[in-house]
């Protein structure tokens, strides 16, 4: 009878772990959503803003991955297979309802430095955020005036194909509490 009741006392405090992990993770994971804006117009950006971003979104390679075959440059839709499913490229194009045009740079900024996207939903490392995080804030807002002076494309990419429990967006928290390490480069003055 004793034995019993110590697996039972073990089974409890086991879910009771469980449960507190499950929404430590959630707090963790939790951000919130910023605020939409109209979007900017385009000669708001400064010209030589908008080149220097075009050199690094061109560097970045921005348009492969955010460009279906036979679709618009940056509107996104390009099938991104992976070991897990397949996740689709989202449009970065300044159009307000399928793209970024809504996106205030803050949120620009959230989404390379924490791959958070302006709703506070975690975006799947296929976006290369983990490394994103390292470029600066200057060469940031570069990428974001160029972004913003595309042609707006309204191009809703497909839903991803991922498996449960990858599906859920929550579990990408906890890779990147793992994996994730957030932060600008910090310039090494000895080299």
């Amino acid at each position: 009878m004793g034995l019993l009741r110590a697996g039972g006392i073990a089974l409890g405090v086991g879910l009771l772990l469980v449960v507190a992990g499950a929404a430590g993770l959630s707090a963790y994971g939790w951000r919130p959503a910023i605020d939409p804006v109209d979007p900017p117009a385009a000669a708001s950006f400064d010209p030589a803003l908008v080149e220097t971003g075009a050199e690094l979104a061109a560097i970045g390679n921005c348009a492969t991955c955010h460009t279906a075959p036979g679709g618009k440059p940056f509107a996104g839709g390009l099938a991104l297979p992976t070991p897990f499913g397949t996740i689709y490229s989202t449009n970065i194009t300044p159009d307000p309802e399928t793209g970024i045009g809504r996106w205030p740079e803050a949120a620009f900024q959230r989404a390379m430095r924490e791959g958070v996207d302006r709703a506070g939903r975690h975006l799947y490392p296929a976006f290369p955020y983990d490394h994103f995080t390292l470029v600066s804030d200057a060469d940031n807002q570069a990428l974001y005036a160029f972004l913003m002076t595309r042609q707006p494309v309204q191009a809703r990419a497909p839903a991803n194909d991922l498996p449960w429990p990858l599906n859920q967006r929550f579990v990408l928290a906890g890779w990147k509490l793992l994996f994730l390490q957030p932060g600008p480069l910090k310039p090494d003055p000895a080299h």
